[in-house]
């Protein structure tokens, strides 16, 4: 008897067994005194017999601790089964945390799981699962780029079969002011955007829900013809003055004969908006597209977020440019619009303190504005021409007398505005670099241009130097 009690299994068992049944009934405390003293029994020998046997890790003791507390089963070894089941409750229980997790859509963190690198199935089932949801939400931001790509064209429809037709049916008599060609300025080519989203864009969008794969090479196939609404954003400004004129008479007779809700600035400025909304989209796209791992769909709408980027920042910037008033010259004889923004410039040579301008850097000329008017529902402010400097008579000094890092100074070299300059301060180092570095690059584009005037041969002499590779090692004959 005291052999068979000494087995090197069961000692660690016993002692936990007679702990729990110390609050049992007593018909069951005999069973646990004499296992309990036939345990104590075989102590002189379980060190003997443990040398021999391969006993389980120490720690595996520690089970016990994961069980619910209830009445053991005596016939039943628990510690190698329980250990098990435990795991992979343990395993399943981080599977469903970690499913939590990664259901942020926000979070910039990517988790194990989406490694592509490991092999195992915990990390391949999550991956497919995340795909899925990335390309499922994709769906959501395509279809609502073709919902409201619909309702765009419906509010279009809105100002040319209806506020346009009436207009040339003559059915509310029109004012005599807005019969010499204001009409025209009042909805500048909105007509053939109309006409291009309508006939063409809007169906071409609609195959994108079956083919998603389309949808980057679809806004660069028509990149120059969404440079309409560069020439639209262009006339804007005007045509809001001409509509503010008329927005409570003739304009609001028109809307209550058509029974619009919205009055006719609402319609006319969304073109504006929905040019500025397709990047947004094209970003919510681009960035489930990536979660799926499709790489060569995500490199196509990455070029589509540029040009999407660029199409309204030069819209944006020919609308201010619209904007300007007094200036005698011709805007589009300028070159391209390169940068635009709120200074603070000084006039030395009239003592005159530091002003709020609004500068124009085109590639052929500066433009110094002063904002007026106050913005309105109907119309913002207007720019009002104070001066300019030639590119081709101007010099830069990149740096002031005072030291003051965000500051420079243009100098004029035209003989009819000898001695005039402006000191320019930046509201940052980023904006100062960013006019300083454009203005000396539009600098030298004007010097290789008089130095290629003024010694044609010379500067091509110059030019295929450059191009000629470097001489290399010489050799001996």
């Amino acid at each position: 008897m005291g052999n068979k009690s000494s087995s090197p299994g069961p000692p660690s068992k016993p002692s936990d067994s007679s702990e729990v049944n110390k609050a049992e009934q007593p018909a069951q405390q005999k069973v646990c005194v004499n296992t309990k003293s036939s345990s104590l029994d075989a102590d002189p020998g379980a060190t003997e017999e443990e040398e021999v046997c391969e006993l389980p890790p120490p720690m595996e003791i520690q089970d016990h601790l994961f069980k619910p507390q209830q009445t053991p089963d005596f016939t039943i070894d628990p510690a190698e089964p329980d250990e098990k089941a435990l795991a992979g409750e343990a395993e399943d229980t981080s599977k469903e945390k970690q499913a939590l997790i990664t259901q942020d859509d926000d979070s910039e963190t990517t988790t194990s799981q989406e490694d592509p690198h490991e092999g195992s199935l915990e990390t391949t089932v999550p991956d497919g699962r995340e795909r899925e949801k990335s390309l499922q939400k994709r769906s959501f931001v395509l279809k609502e780029l073709v919902d409201t790509e619909k309702q765009y064209v419906t509010d279009l429809g809105y100002v040319v079969e209806g506020y346009i037709a009436v207009m040339q049916s003559g059915e509310v008599p029109m004012p005599e002011d807005l019969k010499n060609g204001k009409d025209k300025i009042i909805f500048g080519n909105i007509e053939a955007i109309y006409e291009w989203h309508r006939d063409l864009f809007l169906a071409e969008l609609e195959k994108c829900l079956e083919e998603p794969e389309r949808l980057g090479l679809l806004f660069r196939r028509y990149e120059r013809r969404l440079n309409m609404y560069v020439v639209y954003c262009q006339n804007k400004p005007k045509s809001e003055y001409i509509v503010s004129e008329y927005i409570d008479t003739y304009f609001e007779e028109i809307r209550q004969k058509l029974g619009h809700k919205l009055q006719l600035p609402d319609l006319l400025i969304k073109p504006v908006q929905r040019i500025m909304k397709y990047q947004l989209l094209l970003k919510d796209i681009l960035k489930y597209t990536e979660r799926a791992q499709l790489h060569k769909e995500a490199e196509d709408l990455r070029k589509a977020v540029h040009i999407m980027h660029v199409v309204p920042k030069a819209a944006n910037d020919m609308m201010n440019v619209g904007r300007l008033q007094g200036f005698d010259g011709k805007i589009t004889a300028q070159g391209k619009l390169l940068l635009q923004g709120l200074l603070l410039v000084s006039e030395p040579s009239t003592g005159a303190k530091f002003r709020e301008r609004q500068v124009f850097l085109f590639e052929q000329i500066i433009i110094l504005s002063e904002a007026v008017g106050a913005k309105t529902p109907f119309s913002n402010q207007a720019y009002i021409y104070k001066n300019h400097l030639q590119v081709n008579k101007m010099s830069l000094i990149e740096h002031t007398e005072d030291g003051d890092p965000l500051k420079f100074t243009l100098c004029s070299k035209d003989p009819h505005q000898e001695g005039v300059s402006f000191i320019i301060q930046t509201p940052s180092m980023e904006a100062r670099n960013k006019w300083v570095s454009n203005i000396r690059a539009i600098l030298e584009t004007q010097l290789d241009f008089l130095r290629a005037i003024q010694s044609p041969i010379a500067y091509q002499k110059e030019l295929t130097k450059d191009m000629l590779p470097s001489p290399s090692k010489t050799f001996k004959t």
